[in-house]
């Protein structure tokens, strides 16, 4: 339906108006002036093969401007973003969530001696690790919020203080800064070593790295130099877990710390936002990515850097499984009945 208001003429001021509804929308927008010329306007209006609301002003300018992204010559209609309203229109946006951080209460029990050596080990690498580092009996655990999160040992055969950390549950974020700054201030410990995992697949490299090849690294708050079965953790990578926490304390305590990074083959899921109950079940997973010569290495050097003798090598002591080279795949992986999207 198209309707003229006022008379065309140069130098008179002339308004056309075209509109359809479209979709029970009735859109208003402005696409264009163009010199006033009689009885010219209706070449001007471009054709459209869906309904749109159109509204075009001429006037005694000799040139035409377009006020949107929209070519009125063109044999299609225009794109939806050219002529729709997008997220911002909307009277009620949505707004990203934000996680409500809870109070933290990290309490230590046991018989954990203090101003010591110290030994952490997170994860699914402190899990593995502890299977054949003989650790003996239990001594002590860090709870957070009642949650048993870090299992202490004390093994006789050294000195230091061995925590295994986040094997039955996952810190949030929210609650890894109290967590590892009530370890240290509580321990004191004079050296730490932390054993940890690397995502290879979003590992930045100046060349393709596969998981294979890929090599140990290591953080280190003091000179300390494993670089003959090392490589150094290189910027713009991150460290995004509790180990962090603790390396950033240590640097500004100033305590001799390393931190040795194993290659892992997956990506870890983002931490949890909420803080669940220990699970026992997940110290049976028989995943097992790393060979027994790569668990022996680092086992070295993690005593290395405390200035402790390491057993003389680390046996895998599971009953499930061996050690693979490569992962194997799991229900609900893709190509095994997963979804990608």
């Amino acid at each position: 339906m198209c309707s003229s208001i006022g008379k065309g003429g140069c130098g008179r001021l002339e308004t056309v108006e075209c509109f359809v509804w479209n979709r029970g929308h009735k859109r208003r927008s402005t696409i264009g002036l163009r010199a006033g010329i009689p009885d010219a306007r209706h070449s001007f209006l471009p054709s459209y093969h869906h309904g749109d609301y159109r509204r075009i002003v001429a006037v005694n300018q000799p040139f035409l401007i377009s006020l949107q992204d929209v070519d009125p010559l063109q044999d299609t209609v225009p794109s939806r973003y050219a002529i729709e309203s997008d997220e911002e229109d909307e009277f009620n946006p949505l707004r990203p969530s934000q996680d409500a951080s809870e109070p933290v209460n990290v309490k230590i029990v046991g018989s954990i001696p203090t101003a010591g050596k110290l030994i952490i080990a997170s994860g699914d690498v402190g899990r593995i690790w502890a299977r054949g580092a003989n650790l003996g009996e239990q001594t002590g655990a860090v709870y957070v919020n009642q949650i048993s999160v870090g299992l202490c040992f004390n093994p006789k055969w050294t000195s230091a203080t061995i925590i295994i950390s986040e094997v039955t549950t996952r810190l949030p974020i929210w609650a890894m800064n109290e967590y590892g700054k009530q370890i240290l201030e509580t321990l004191k410990p004079s050296k730490v070593s932390l054993l940890d995992i690397y995502p290879v697949p979003s590992y930045i490299t100046s060349e393709p790295l596969t998981f294979q090849n890929a090599p140990i690294r290591y953080l280190s708050t003091t000179n300390v130099d494993p670089a003959e079965h090392a490589a150094k953790f290189s910027p713009p990578n991150l460290i995004s877990s509790t180990s962090a926490v603790f390396m950033a304390n240590l640097s500004i305590s100033k305590v001799q710390g390393l931190l040795l990074i194993l290659p892992y083959p997956r990506i870890p899921p983002p931490a949890p936002r909420k803080l669940s109950p220990s699970n026992i079940e997940q110290l049976s997973d028989d995943f097992m990515p790393w060979n027994e010569d790569t668990m022996t290495t680092v086992q070295t050097l993690l005593f290395k850097a405390i200035d402790e003798k390491a057993p003389d090598a680390w046996v895998n002591q599971s009953t499930k499984g061996t050690s693979v080279h490569a992962p194997k795949w799991q229900k609900g992986d893709i190509g095994e009945g997963g979804m990608y999207i």
